[in-house]
């Protein structure tokens, strides 16, 4: 055991101890909270992958730091999400609750298409019509996910209260 690595050395330090289950605990009395902040976290980084595309012109939009923004924002968002199915799913069987956190995701961006399907031929698409913005109707939609999934955290955040364990 002299010669392991250190990563190693702290995963079994780490298990041994008793309060790792106290900190599990924690997250999950916790996790509207958290969700909600991930929900946040992933809107900001769609905000700013489109402050990347519009300060280049529209050079970067699928490579780079572009890409990557992308990629996170929908981890984030996914992980996000479910918070929304822990919240509507308190007080429920356990079961139920675990479909619940599940199938969050899926219900979430499901109702974000439902409404950008809605949206966009309404309000996105006369807005966007005459622009010399080549961009503008290709990542309209990452503005209105913005949009909804930062107002999902918000609203996810303002509803926060501790799980009694």
């Amino acid at each position: 055991m002299a010669g392991c690595h250190p990563f190693y050395n702290f995963i079994i330090l780490y298990f041994k101890k008793k309060d790792h289950l106290m900190e599990v605990n924690q997250l999950y009395r916790h996790w509207t909270k958290v969700a909600a902040i991930l929900l946040i976290a992933g809107a900001l980084a769609w905000t700013i992958k489109l402050i990347v595309i519009i300060s280049t012109d529209g050079r970067i939009i699928d490579t780079g730091a572009a890409s990557l923004l992308m990629k996170a924002g929908i981890i984030l968002l996914a992980i996000g999400s479910t918070g929304i199915g822990f919240r509507l799913s308190e007080n429920r069987p356990t079961w139920l609750r675990i479909l619940a956190i599940l199938l969050s995701p899926l219900v979430v961006f499901a109702l974000f298409l439902l409404i950008a399907q809605i949206v966009t031929p309404l309000l996105i698409n006369p807005l966007l019509e005459n622009t010399k913005v080549w961009y503008a109707q290709q990542e309209a939609p990452i503005g209105l996910a913005v949009i909804f999934f930062l107002a999902m955290g918000l609203l996810l955040f303002n509803s926060y209260k501790t799980v009694r364990s």
